[in-house]
């Protein structure tokens, strides 16, 4: 039976080999009980057995004894479903029921491309051994046919809103509804009742161009007019783009809507008060950089880290690859990284930087590299040819008595 130092499974093992140990534990008792000089079977167990491989003991459970723990032995048996492929360099290293590189047998590769991804919405991973669809966020496969990929959008189609099937009047981002607190109205779309001079309060309910109460003409230079405000017809609001920003509409001795344009003003950009920062300027409600550029972040930015154009060293091939973000391995396994400034590298899960050299990124598997077993530095050399499986080095029970250790 081939195990794992620090695995959980060694639980139910540490269960069996305890009716090993009675007879150790009943010598002991025997020895103390008749007066002579004794330790406690715990201390005759600790002096047994070779030193273990793998993770702490604690990570086996806290009751299992460490000095069953040295009932392992090191091992080049792989455990079952686990080979050797010629493009994995280390024995072990291929689960052929989910290696997106050997799905199923040595070579056979899942697509994982960006032209595949872009022409199907979709990437191949590998599954149960088998090569399956996985489709991009916001599209899905409802024909159920693998040939046209991820074929129907459904973040905005009321046919197939959120999945496949799901019909509604309107879709949003998926979910069957408008945006916000925005309201669906049939022939008017999705509208504010707060603000809609048509659908004002509810559906249908149009404002009166003019109000039929007694209330004061708004002067022209307020560029305000009686409209839909709060769900409520005949109150003073502001003509479009302009914006009451001192809230002072409806006061005769008020300026009115005294923001010619928030779409462009740099004090209040696309909401009152919303000041961009020195050089940029207000364009369609957003703050923008000097020339139109797009605005960066000098603290966290790692294409500008401290300042414009420093660019953070190290394999960037992360950046480049959509598919990342649906789980495909990351062919760098890390990035850099800006952080107040400083410039980094952050490590994949399960990946390191072992040879100090972040242009190559993290080169390292830490789950199959015996000379790296699960940290930089851990090797697996109890045996010659001992692997490394899920970042442990490969251990099994040890022979019975007179067997080799």
């Amino acid at each position: 039976m081939i195990k794992f130092a620090g695995e959980r499974s060694l639980k139910a093992m540490a269960q069996a080999l305890m009716l090993r140990r009675v007879a150790v534990l009943v010598v002991a008792a025997s020895l103390c009980s008749a007066g002579g000089a004794c330790s406690s079977g715990r201390e005759i167990l600790a002096k047994e057995g070779p030193p273990v491989f793998g993770s702490e003991t604690e990570e086996a459970g806290a009751d299992v004894s460490p000095d069953l723990l040295a009932e392992l032995c090191p091992s080049t048996e792989c455990p079952p479903g686990r080979v050797a492929c010629p493009n994995k360099p280390f024995p072990c290293a291929v689960d052929l029921s989910s290696d997106d590189e050997n799905c199923g047998a040595c070579g056979v590769r899942c697509r994982q491309d960006e032209a595949f991804l872009e022409t199907f919405h979709a990437i191949m991973t590998c599954s149960n051994a088998a090569c399956q669809l996985v489709c991009s966020p916001g599209y899905a496969d409802c024909n159920g046919n693998v040939e046209d990929g991820c074929e129907v959008e459904t973040l905005e189609n009321p046919k197939n809103c959120g999945a496949c099937g799901t019909v509604c009047d309107v879709c949003y981002a998926g979910r069957c509804g408008c945006k916000g607190s925005d309201t669906y109205c049939p022939g008017a779309g999705c509208v504010s009742l707060y603000s809609s001079d048509d659908n004002c309060g509810a559906c249908g309910n149009a404002c009166p161009e003019s109000p039929e109460s007694n209330k004061p003409p708004l002067p022209p230079e307020q560029h305000a007019y009686y409209g839909c405000a709060f769900g409520i017809c005949e109150q003073p609001k502001c003509d479009p783009p302009h914006a009451d920003c001192n809230h002072d509409l409806g006061d005769p001795n008020g300026d009115g809507c005294e923001v010619a344009d928030i779409t462009s003003d740099p004090k209040n950009c696309g909401t009152c008060g919303n000041e961009c920062g020195p050089g940029e300027s207000c364009s369609d409600g957003k703050c923008i950089c000097p020339c139109g550029a797009p605005c960066f972040n000098l603290n966290s930015d790692p294409d500008n880290c401290g300042l414009c154009g420093f660019y953070c060293p190290g394999d960037n091939r992360s950046r480049l690859l959509q598919a990342t973000s649906l789980g495909v391995a990351d062919p760098a396994h890390g990035r850099p990284i800006c952080d107040q400034g400083v410039c980094g590298y952050r490590c994949s899960s399960h990946w390191g930087d072992c040879d100090a050299d972040i242009s190559n990124g993290c080169e390292t598997s830490l789950l199959v590299d015996p000379l790296n077993c699960g940290a930089c530095g851990v090797r697996c050399d109890g045996i010659e040819g001992q692997a490394c499986v899920n970042g442990q080095c490969l251990m099994k029970e040890c022979p019975e008595k007179g067997g080799t250790r």
